[in-house]
């Protein structure tokens, strides 16, 4: 298994420059991150990253992004801060809705991380849009916070959650130890999850959180956002075990023609207030444990 060191100090100063230099390289391997602050705006930048147009379509943010490459252990060691956050006039609306910190594509374990992003898209995009199927994606110790972005003339900047991720068929998605953290006006997710609708039935993903905070006030009903897109008949099993959710779970119906798939379990972890889209169609009540 290879391994790449980056730091102020090492071969490799740019985390943005090496994912690019690893693209194509879906072999296992380990990157390890030296404590400190790094600018990911300025990193691609520098990588000359191709500025998007600012009527990017979501699918197209493929293009326009350096990815961890699948199967990479990316670990923190020490205080390692991922910081996206350009000014209104440093940053363009494309480039605010299409550019994270970190992408992801296939399975990832990603531990001891900070990510903090204003006008960016999200801290973390792990979406591989079922390029990538029964795949793990792990998360251990990450601390995902967003701020609420700037205006920029009459357009507000980014998308305004910490996570956006969209689940192939097959994927499991867990997060120990993890919080997400939301800060600012505005009624937006800390945590924002959809299934794309293309699975089999047989073969749904699952998410799991262990130990886990949800932070965005007790006024923010969307801490935790399930969204369906499509009418496969899915059931994808949600567990929450010793959360703290400072803030609700919203299930939504993303079209009039979609069902709820999410089957919610929460053992240890309040009783958060909850928002259902047509909740006389929602196939799985959330189940509390304490």
């Amino acid at each position: 298994m290879d391994t790449y060191y980056v730091g102020p100090e090492r071969e490799h100063q740019s985390l943005t420059k090496l994912f690019l230099q690893l693209a194509d390289d879906e072999t296992e391997k380990t990157i390890y991150v030296d404590p400190g602050t790094y600018d990911m705006f300025r990193e691609y930048k520098e990588a000359g990253i191709p500025s998007p147009p600012d009527d990017v379509a979501s699918p197209d943010y493929f293009t326009y992004n350096a990815f961890l490459p699948p199967n990479t252990r990316l670990i923190g060691v020490g205080n390692v801060l991922l910081r996206f956050a350009p000014t209104p006039e440093e940053v363009t609306y494309g480039e605010s809705r299409t550019w994270s910190p970190l992408n992801i594509l296939g399975g990832c374990h990603i531990e001891n991380i900070q990510i903090y992003c204003k006008n960016g898209r999200y801290c973390i995009h792990d979406d591989s849009h079922n390029r990538y199927q029964n795949t793990i994606h792990y998360y251990k110790h990450v601390r995902c916070t967003y701020e609420y972005g700037d205006l920029q003339g009459a357009r507000r900047l980014g998308y305004n959650n910490t996570i956006g991720n969209g689940m192939a068929q097959g994927t499991k998605f867990q997060f120990d130890s993890c919080t997400f953290e939301f800060l600012g006006g505005g009624n937006h997710s800390a945590f924002y999850t959809h299934e794309s609708g293309r699975e089999s039935p047989e073969n749904a993903p699952t998410l799991i959180f262990n130990n886990c905070l949800f932070l965005g006030g007790p006024d923010n009903d969307r801490v935790l956002r399930l969204q369906n897109l499509a009418t496969a008949p899915l059931r994808i099993h949600t567990r929450l075990e010793s959360c703290v959710l400072v803030g609700g779970i919203y299930l939504t119906i993303y079209k009039e023609t979609s069902a709820q798939h999410f089957d919610v379990t929460l053992i240890r972890s309040g009783n958060p207030p909850q928002r259902i889209d047509r909740e006389e169609e929602n196939l799985y009540p959330i189940k509390i444990y304490e």
